[in-house]
């Protein structure tokens, strides 16, 4: 197969693979696969789950954040953002983000619709890939993902107090 593709969530560009995909995810099958290739180097790694993973998901489930909401039921997008929230504004441990994200509960009609930026953050998970998996550096992966969260989380910036609301309802 020849070509590329461009993912709609953040806009990355990488050769064409010919999969199927899935528009549940926002995300073009590639950059989904390369995804699951940096999940897959922190698996092996247990100081990058513990701190770090969920703080990928976290930038990634937010940077695909789905621009249509009819089409998609956006609550893993309000996890992110409470998630990313949690970590980078409150400092919150990854392990405790998880915690938190169970104590959450499921949306209901009183959670905020958050309207998706333009752009959901220049830095995507192919930096990520390229500083951590691609090198096999654990510490360029920690760089890469606090990174990748944070201009992530900054693309969501007219939505911050919106979320810090939702965090406080929700969690205290």
């Amino acid at each position: 197969m020849s070509g590329s593709t461009t993912c709609p969530g953040c806009g990355l560009e990488l050769p064409a693979s010919g999969w199927l995909w899935d528009p549940r995810r926002n995300a073009s099958p590639e950059c989904w696969r390369l995804f699951g290739e940096v999940q897959g180097f922190e698996l092996r790694h247990l100081e990058l789950v513990r701190d770090y993973h969920q703080l990928a998901v976290d930038a990634y489930q937010a940077q695909h954040a789905p621009r249509d909401h009819r089409e998609v039921r956006p609550i893993g997008v309000a996890y992110a953002l409470v998630g990313l929230h949690l970590a980078l504004d409150r400092g919150v441990p990854g392990v405790e983000v998880r915690a938190a994200h169970q104590r959450m509960g499921k949306p209901d009609a009183s959670w905020p619709r958050l309207e998706v930026p333009e752009r959901t953050g220049t830095v995507t998970v192919f930096d990520v890939a390229a500083a951590g998996t691609m090198a096999g550096s654990v510490s360029g992966h920690a760089e890469a993902v606090r990174g990748w969260a944070a201009a992530v989380w900054r693309a969501w910036a007219p939505r911050h107090a919106a979320v810090a609301s939702l965090t406080d309802r929700l969690l205290g």
